[in-house]
Protein backbone atom coordinates (compact mmCIF):
# COMPACT_ATOMS: atom_id res chain seq x y z
CA UNK A 1 0.00 0.00 0.00
CA UNK A 2 1.19 3.65 -0.89
CA UNK A 3 1.54 5.60 2.51
CA UNK A 4 0.35 9.08 1.88
CA UNK A 5 1.05 10.33 5.66
CA UNK A 6 4.92 11.61 6.04
CA UNK A 7 4.76 11.07 9.57
CA UNK A 8 3.32 7.67 9.64
CA UNK A 9 6.46 6.63 6.96
CA UNK A 10 9.02 8.42 9.58
CA UNK A 11 7.06 6.67 12.47
CA UNK A 12 7.37 2.93 10.38
CA UNK A 13 11.05 3.69 9.74
CA UNK A 14 11.94 4.45 13.63
CA UNK A 15 10.12 1.56 15.01
CA UNK A 16 10.95 -0.89 12.50
CA UNK A 17 14.79 -0.22 12.23
CA UNK A 18 16.26 1.81 14.87
CA UNK A 19 13.62 1.99 18.28
CA UNK A 20 11.03 -0.12 19.37
CA UNK A 21 9.97 2.59 22.15
CA UNK A 22 10.39 5.80 20.12
CA UNK A 23 9.79 8.79 21.48
CA UNK A 24 9.76 12.54 19.87
CA UNK A 25 7.54 10.87 17.24
CA UNK A 26 5.49 13.42 15.53
CA UNK A 27 2.85 10.80 14.40
CA UNK A 28 2.15 9.97 18.14
CA UNK A 29 2.18 13.49 19.16
CA UNK A 30 -0.58 13.34 16.86
CA UNK A 31 -2.70 10.59 18.56
CA UNK A 32 -1.84 11.92 21.80
CA UNK A 33 -4.18 15.37 20.70
CA UNK A 34 -7.18 14.10 22.19
CA UNK A 35 -9.28 16.82 21.86
CA UNK A 36 -9.31 15.94 17.70
CA UNK A 37 -8.98 11.83 18.05
CA UNK A 38 -11.93 11.12 16.13
CA UNK A 39 -13.70 8.55 18.91
CA UNK A 40 -17.02 5.80 18.22
CA UNK A 41 -19.26 4.89 21.17
CA UNK A 42 -20.19 1.59 21.55
CA UNK A 43 -22.98 1.77 23.57
CA UNK A 44 -24.44 -1.41 26.42
CA UNK A 45 -26.72 -3.46 24.21
CA UNK A 46 -25.28 -2.88 20.98
CA UNK A 47 -23.88 -6.34 19.39
CA UNK A 48 -21.13 -7.11 17.84
CA UNK A 49 -20.37 -9.79 15.08
CA UNK A 50 -17.22 -12.43 15.08
CA UNK A 51 -16.61 -15.11 12.66
CA UNK A 52 -15.20 -18.60 12.59
CA UNK A 53 -14.97 -21.06 9.78
CA UNK A 54 -15.93 -24.64 11.22
CA UNK A 55 -13.55 -27.38 10.53
CA UNK A 56 -14.47 -30.84 9.92
CA UNK A 57 -14.62 -32.52 13.00
CA UNK A 58 -15.13 -29.31 14.82
CA UNK A 59 -17.98 -29.67 18.54
CA UNK A 60 -20.57 -27.00 17.64
CA UNK A 61 -24.41 -26.71 18.81
CA UNK A 62 -23.15 -27.52 22.50
CA UNK A 63 -25.12 -25.23 24.23
CA UNK A 64 -28.69 -23.19 24.45
CA UNK A 65 -28.92 -20.18 21.62
CA UNK A 66 -24.91 -21.62 20.14
CA UNK A 67 -25.78 -23.20 16.96
CA UNK A 68 -22.47 -22.69 15.91
CA UNK A 69 -19.13 -22.15 18.52
CA UNK A 70 -20.26 -22.00 22.24
CA UNK A 71 -19.63 -19.21 24.08
CA UNK A 72 -16.03 -19.92 24.87
CA UNK A 73 -15.03 -20.99 21.48
CA UNK A 74 -16.76 -17.56 19.89
CA UNK A 75 -14.86 -15.43 21.80
CA UNK A 76 -11.17 -14.34 22.20
CA UNK A 77 -8.97 -17.38 22.44
CA UNK A 78 -6.81 -17.88 25.22
CA UNK A 79 -3.18 -16.42 25.75
CA UNK A 80 -1.39 -19.68 24.64
CA UNK A 81 -3.71 -19.65 21.43
CA UNK A 82 -2.95 -16.44 20.69
CA UNK A 83 -0.37 -15.43 18.01
CA UNK A 84 0.83 -12.08 16.74
CA UNK A 85 -1.57 -9.78 14.28
CA UNK A 86 -1.86 -6.79 13.00
CA UNK A 87 -3.36 -5.07 16.38
CA UNK A 88 -1.94 -7.65 18.99
CA UNK A 89 1.47 -9.35 20.19
CA UNK A 90 1.51 -12.82 21.03
CA UNK A 91 -0.20 -14.30 24.25
CA UNK A 92 -2.13 -10.64 24.40
CA UNK A 93 -5.58 -12.09 23.30
CA UNK A 94 -8.05 -8.99 21.88
CA UNK A 95 -11.51 -9.13 20.17
CA UNK A 96 -11.73 -8.74 16.33
CA UNK A 97 -14.84 -7.95 15.50
CA UNK A 98 -17.24 -6.13 13.60
CA UNK A 99 -20.32 -4.32 13.61
CA UNK A 100 -21.56 -6.09 11.20
CA UNK A 101 -22.21 -9.86 10.24
CA UNK A 102 -21.36 -9.84 6.79
CA UNK A 103 -18.16 -8.45 7.33
CA UNK A 104 -17.38 -10.63 9.68
CA UNK A 105 -17.61 -13.19 7.57
CA UNK A 106 -15.67 -11.74 4.54
CA UNK A 107 -12.89 -11.03 7.15
CA UNK A 108 -12.20 -14.82 7.27
CA UNK A 109 -12.36 -15.57 3.72
CA UNK A 110 -14.44 -19.19 3.85
CA UNK A 111 -14.31 -21.26 0.40
CA UNK A 112 -17.19 -21.94 -1.24
CA UNK A 113 -19.25 -24.95 0.51
CA UNK A 114 -17.51 -23.93 3.76
CA UNK A 115 -19.60 -23.79 6.91
CA UNK A 116 -19.24 -20.63 9.53
CA UNK A 117 -20.11 -19.71 12.71
CA UNK A 118 -21.03 -16.30 13.40
CA UNK A 119 -21.07 -15.13 17.35
CA UNK A 120 -23.42 -12.24 18.13
CA UNK A 121 -21.37 -10.29 20.76
CA UNK A 122 -23.26 -8.14 23.07
CA UNK A 123 -21.91 -5.01 24.75
CA UNK A 124 -22.51 -4.92 28.53
CA UNK A 125 -20.82 -1.67 29.09
CA UNK A 126 -19.83 1.83 27.06
CA UNK A 127 -16.83 1.21 24.66
CA UNK A 128 -15.02 4.59 23.93
CA UNK A 129 -12.92 3.67 20.73
CA UNK A 130 -10.54 5.17 18.40
CA UNK A 131 -11.42 5.45 15.04
CA UNK A 132 -9.32 5.13 12.73
CA UNK A 133 -11.99 5.61 9.29
CA UNK A 134 -12.17 9.26 9.12
CA UNK A 135 -15.80 8.48 8.96
CA UNK A 136 -16.78 11.74 11.81
CA UNK A 137 -14.06 14.04 11.91
CA UNK A 138 -13.54 16.31 14.71
CA UNK A 139 -13.95 20.40 13.55
CA UNK A 140 -10.05 21.18 14.24
CA UNK A 141 -8.67 17.63 12.95
CA UNK A 142 -6.08 18.56 10.96
CA UNK A 143 -5.61 17.25 7.13
CA UNK A 144 -2.35 16.03 8.29
CA UNK A 145 -3.74 13.63 10.77
CA UNK A 146 -6.82 12.74 8.47
CA UNK A 147 -4.24 11.56 6.62
CA UNK A 148 -2.24 9.63 9.30
CA UNK A 149 -5.46 7.93 10.48
CA UNK A 150 -6.41 6.66 7.20
CA UNK A 151 -3.38 5.36 6.42
CA UNK A 152 -3.47 3.82 9.56
CA UNK A 153 -6.93 2.34 8.99
CA UNK A 154 -5.48 0.55 5.66
CA UNK A 155 -2.81 -0.92 7.61
CA UNK A 156 -5.14 -2.47 10.14
CA UNK A 157 -7.51 -3.72 7.49
CA UNK A 158 -4.57 -5.70 5.21
CA UNK A 159 -5.41 -9.16 5.15
CA UNK A 160 -3.48 -11.56 7.35
CA UNK A 161 -1.69 -14.16 5.20
CA UNK A 162 0.17 -17.32 6.54
CA UNK A 163 2.86 -16.10 4.99
CA UNK A 164 3.55 -12.75 6.44
CA UNK A 165 6.52 -11.40 7.91
CA UNK A 166 5.40 -10.91 11.63
CA UNK A 167 7.88 -7.86 11.78
CA UNK A 168 5.28 -5.90 9.40
CA UNK A 169 2.66 -6.36 12.03
CA UNK A 170 5.44 -3.81 14.23
CA UNK A 171 3.89 -0.86 13.60
CA UNK A 172 0.26 -1.69 13.82
CA UNK A 173 0.83 -3.86 17.39
CA UNK A 174 2.84 -0.65 18.97
CA UNK A 175 0.17 2.20 17.47
CA UNK A 176 -2.83 -0.05 19.23
CA UNK A 177 -1.15 -0.71 21.98
CA UNK A 178 -0.55 3.19 22.41
CA UNK A 179 -4.19 3.96 21.85
CA UNK A 180 -4.84 1.20 25.02
CA UNK A 181 -2.44 3.65 27.13
CA UNK A 182 -4.86 6.64 25.85
CA UNK A 183 -7.34 5.38 27.79
CA UNK A 184 -9.13 3.46 24.64
CA UNK A 185 -11.16 0.31 25.10
CA UNK A 186 -10.55 -0.70 21.47
CA UNK A 187 -9.98 0.77 17.96
CA UNK A 188 -11.75 0.49 14.85
CA UNK A 189 -10.74 0.91 10.89
CA UNK A 190 -12.57 0.12 7.77
CA UNK A 191 -12.39 -3.43 6.10
CA UNK A 192 -10.31 -3.78 2.78
CA UNK A 193 -12.04 -6.97 1.86
CA UNK A 194 -16.28 -5.44 1.80
CA UNK A 195 -16.88 -2.89 -1.18
CA UNK A 196 -18.67 0.23 -0.55
CA UNK A 197 -21.69 -1.57 -2.37
CA UNK A 198 -24.24 0.97 -1.46
CA UNK A 199 -23.37 4.59 0.52
CA UNK A 200 -26.80 4.97 1.93
CA UNK A 201 -26.34 2.09 3.78
CA UNK A 202 -25.20 1.72 7.39
CA UNK A 203 -21.40 2.12 7.85
CA UNK A 204 -19.58 -0.46 7.93
CA UNK A 205 -16.29 -1.47 10.03
CA UNK A 206 -13.75 -3.65 11.58
CA UNK A 207 -13.20 -3.27 15.61
CA UNK A 208 -10.40 -4.83 17.76
CA UNK A 209 -11.50 -4.65 21.73
CA UNK A 210 -8.30 -4.36 23.84
CA UNK A 211 -11.23 -4.52 26.84
CA UNK A 212 -13.23 -7.43 25.70
CA UNK A 213 -14.31 -8.05 29.44
CA UNK A 214 -16.51 -5.87 28.54
CA UNK A 215 -18.59 -7.70 26.32
CA UNK A 216 -19.95 -11.19 25.58
CA UNK A 217 -21.09 -13.83 23.07
CA UNK A 218 -24.70 -14.48 23.46
CA UNK A 219 -25.81 -16.73 20.48
CA UNK A 220 -24.32 -18.25 17.54
CA UNK A 221 -25.58 -19.10 13.92
CA UNK A 222 -24.53 -21.46 11.53
CA UNK A 223 -23.98 -19.64 7.80
CA UNK A 224 -23.04 -21.77 4.61
CA UNK A 225 -21.10 -20.51 2.00
CA UNK A 226 -23.42 -20.63 -1.42
CA UNK A 227 -21.57 -18.39 -3.59
CA UNK A 228 -18.45 -16.08 -3.82
CA UNK A 229 -17.36 -12.79 -6.15
CA UNK A 230 -14.27 -12.16 -6.76
CA UNK A 231 -13.18 -8.46 -7.88
CA UNK A 232 -10.46 -7.83 -9.76
CA UNK A 233 -8.05 -6.13 -12.20
CA UNK A 234 -5.51 -6.67 -14.69
CA UNK A 235 -1.84 -5.28 -13.65
CA UNK A 236 0.35 -6.46 -16.40
CA UNK A 237 1.44 -4.77 -19.39
CA UNK A 238 -0.01 -7.01 -21.78
CA UNK A 239 -1.98 -4.44 -24.20
CA UNK A 240 -4.42 -6.83 -24.87
CA UNK A 241 -6.63 -6.92 -22.12
CA UNK A 242 -8.72 -9.70 -20.72
CA UNK A 243 -12.58 -8.69 -21.54
CA UNK A 244 -13.50 -9.42 -17.28
CA UNK A 245 -15.14 -5.89 -16.55
CA UNK A 246 -18.19 -6.78 -17.93
CA UNK A 247 -18.85 -9.86 -16.12
CA UNK A 248 -17.83 -8.68 -12.79
CA UNK A 249 -20.32 -5.65 -13.31
CA UNK A 250 -23.29 -8.54 -14.04
CA UNK A 251 -22.00 -10.36 -11.37
CA UNK A 252 -22.05 -7.86 -8.75
CA UNK A 253 -25.25 -6.21 -10.05
CA UNK A 254 -26.95 -9.61 -9.84
CA UNK A 255 -25.54 -10.08 -6.07
CA UNK A 256 -26.93 -6.55 -5.02
CA UNK A 257 -30.31 -7.24 -6.99
CA UNK A 258 -30.44 -10.34 -5.25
Amino acid sequence: MEIKSKYLREFIKEITYKNRNPKDIKALSLLEDISTNPERIICPGEKLFRCRIIKKGASINQKENFYGFDDKDSFVPPPENTHDLRANYRYIPYLYCTNDPYIALVEVRPRLGANVSIATIEAKEKLTLLDFTNGKKPPKMTDAKANLFSDLSSMFSKPVTDDDDITDYIPTQFIAEYAKRLGYDGIVFRSSLVPDINENQMERFNIVVFNYQKCEPIKSNVIEITNQFYDCHQIDEDSKRINIKSFLEEELSRIIGG
